[in-house]
């Protein structure tokens, strides 16, 4: 009996334990998972809001993370913003940039050694063309200006004798100095030829450019071959619709960008200014040319097309950040607000007008936060991954 009564009291205790085991285990399965804002996470703290900033948004960006990567917070400050006019424009040579290259003789046309194309780059006095005269209908060219060369130079001298004979006038003398000096002027740039023709050569050093004639082709006397660019002068012509007629005067400025380069620019940067303002469009154009120059950034050419935003003087106060501090999702802007050293806070701004760097913030931030201005797209990226660093406190 009393052995009976032992293992009642052994099973007693064994189920009692089971239950309490059973109805631990039950308890942590049913914990409710805090999710943070930044993804999945089971962190048991990742909820719960911080004390001090009151945020349960919080997106974590570790500072070793941003300390790596082109990361960059700054103060929101109130500055002035110039009024902007958006439109578009084309970069060209400058006129004092360029020297053109004409025929000195009709002939056919024979590429020099560098074989001409547009971009080569050439140097002050080397050959481009020859212009053969040999073979043509017309007769060599060359031979004739040197035959008319000579007989000027004769009738001059003959001039001159006889004046001192007195048998011509002065005026006589004076009419075969100029028939004299115009023949030399033909002949000599011809005087120069070679078995290939009559060269042409590059009266500056820099790079070819509007190259009209082909190898083989006939051209005459006068007719434009090319043209050699120094490329260290550009314009922008920027083309402005009518209605901001009234507001060009006060555009002293622009800022532009092309597909050249993943930077934009501003004319007063590049010792740039504003060159003149259009009094009229060109045939069937709507558009008022406003025009500016500036030295070359970079080995650009001309012909690039580019956005511009036309500049004036400073108007008013705003909030304004660099574009590179916005994020957009869906037509929504958004920028990354610091909260404390690790911690940071999507926030939907309004934007208002930019220049193609800056960037005005109509509603949304307040002077004295600290917005992340470079590396917002790694802050997205964080948000996303919902990656929380480990021993991370939410009480700042």
């Amino acid at each position: 009996m009393k052995h009976l009564i032992f293992l009642l009291a052994i099973s007693v205790t064994v189920c009692t334990g089971c239950t309490h085991n059973h109805n631990h285990d039950h308890d942590h399965e049913v914990a409710d998972p805090h999710n943070h804002v930044a993804g999945e996470s089971h962190d048991p703290h990742a909820g719960e809001v911080s004390e001090e900033t009151g945020h349960n948004d919080e997106i974590i960006f570790p500072a070793e993370q941003a300390a790596r990567t082109d990361f960059e917070v700054q103060t929101v400050e109130e500055s002035y913003f110039a009024p902007v006019i958006h439109c578009s424009g084309e970069i060209t040579n400058t006129p004092n940039d360029l020297m053109f290259l004409y025929a000195p003789v009709g002939g056919v046309v024979v590429f020099g050694d560098c074989n001409p194309a547009e971009g080569v780059k050439v140097n002050a006095g080397e050959t481009l063309f020859y212009l053969s005269t040999h073979g043509l209908a017309s007769g060599n060219a060359v031979v004739k200006a040197q035959a008319a060369y000579e007989k000027a130079r004769a009738d001059y001298e003959r001039a001159q004798a006889l004046q001192a004979d007195h048998i011509v006038s002065q005026k006589e003398v004076d009419a075969a100095r100029a028939e004299f000096l115009r023949a030399e002027a033909e002949y000599r740039p011809l005087a120069s030829e070679s078995e290939q023709g009559v060269p042409v050569k590059a009266a500056q050093t820099g790079y070819l450019t509007q190259l009209t004639v082909n190898a083989g082709q006939y051209v005459e006397a006068g007719t434009p071959l090319a043209a050699v660019t120094t490329n260290r002068r550009l314009r922008l012509t920027a083309e402005v619709p009518q209605r901001y007629y009234d507001r060009l005067s006060g555009m002293t400025d622009a800022y532009f960008s092309t597909e050249a380069s993943d930077s934009t620019y501003a004319v007063s940067e590049l010792n740039g200014r504003r060159v003149s303002i259009g009094r009229s469009t060109a045939t069937g154009s709507t558009l008022i040319p406003v025009t500016y120059e500036f030295d070359n950034p970079g080995n650009w050419a001309a012909g690039l097309y580019a956005e511009v935003a036309l500049s004036g003087k400073s108007r008013e106060k705003a909030i304004v950040l660099p574009l590179s501090a916005l994020t957009e999702a869906q037509g929504i802007y958004y920028v990354y607000v610091q909260l404390d050293e690790e911690g940071y806070q999507r926030r939907e701004v309004t934007v208002g007008d930019n220049n193609g760097r800056e960037v005005t913030i109509a509603a949304g931030l307040q002077p004295g936060e600290r917005v992340v201005t470079r590396g917002a797209v790694q802050v997205k990226m964080a948000a996303a991954s919902g990656t929380i660093p480990h021993g991370h406190s939410h009480n700042h």
